[in-house]
């Protein structure tokens, strides 16, 4: 299926306002006298070229995260994307490796009835990740390590992990323990359940979710990495270095979330152990497909 709004034309609006989300969005605190406040990001889509900008950046963005050091794949999915021009019979097979495993064009829906959510669930966790990294910081404070999502929205383990590093502070770094859910309002609208069951799963799976992430391979400052090798005795022990948050992308924004989490993480109770975020794009599982389409243009 051909994408309504042209590649080219996504990608040209999108390099209007700079390339990223960051002026597709627009960004409300919530709840800030709650215990967990919560972030809410609303993704504009006043048009249907700012709605396909906005599919655009996460599509691109995504394939550069699965191709990774694989540059030459990336180019070349890339330009015959917006080209519109057909990938050598090798060049796609290679290509079609990366994208397969989320993005199969086929068809996820063969089945009647049947429904697949490895696909909303994926670009979920990418627009976490994307609108996280573009979160204006405090001052004195910085990123040190921010996971990007990995293969497939249904790998076991943790979703997400920033760490923090903080200035002329008595606590240099913390870290945030995320996990990732999308909620279309089909049979309710009330998003309560979806949250509650994200935050009893960190407190439940915190431990074995932060035992599980590798840290060998990434390049890390020497107190980061005495850091990151007790994250589980830090979440055990609830120490106020270790904190919690649950991202939702939603179809519409809800008037009010996260009001009673903090009682689903009862071993973590120190200022700022709990936040939230809610990711609101009109129609989301018909923006999760048009991702699919983008990325799957050139194959």
């Amino acid at each position: 299926m051909a994408p309504k709004v042209p590649v080219a034309v996504a990608q040209s609006t999108a390099d209007a306002v700079g390339g990223n989300l960051g002026a597709l969005i627009v960004r409300a605190a919530q709840g800030t006298n709650q215990t967990c406040p919560w972030e809410l990001v609303t993704v504009k889509a006043t048009t249907s070229e700012a709605r396909a900008a906005a599919v655009w950046v996460v599509a691109d963005a995504i394939m550069a995260g699965r191709t990774g050091l694989d540059t030459d794949s990336y180019r070349l999915w890339r330009q015959a994307t917006l080209s519109g021009t057909p990938l050598s019979e090798t060049d796609r097979s290679i290509v079609h490796g990366y994208a397969y495993p989320v993005f199969d064009a086929a068809g996820r829906e063969q089945k009647p009835g049947r429904k697949y959510h490895g696909l909303e669930g994926y670009v979920s966790e990418w627009l976490w990740y994307l609108t996280l990294k573009e979160t204006p910081l405090k001052a004195g404070e910085s990123v040190e390590f921010l996971s990007s999502p990995g293969p497939t929205s249904t790998d076991s383990g943790g979703d997400g992990i920033v760490i923090h590093r903080f200035q002329n502070s008595s606590t240099s770094l913390i870290f945030r323990l995320w996990e990732m859910k999308k909620f279309t309002s089909e049979k309710s609208d009330d998003v309560g359940p979806t949250i509650r069951n994200a935050v009893k799963q960190l407190h439940d799976n915190g431990a074995i979710y932060l035992a599980a992430f590798s840290w060998a391979d990434k390049h890390l400052a020497a107190d980061t990495r005495v850091f990151v090798s007790t994250l589980p005795r830090q979440w055990a022990k609830a120490e106020t270095t270790s904190n919690a948050g649950v991202s939702v992308t939603v179809d519409s924004a809800p008037p009010k979330a996260f009001h009673t989490a903090h009682k689903h993480l009862p071993t973590h109770t120190h200022a700022g152990a709990l936040c939230g975020r809610i990711v609101a794009i009109d129609n989301f599982e018909s923006f999760a497909k048009d991702v699919r389409e983008y990325v799957w243009t050139a194959l």
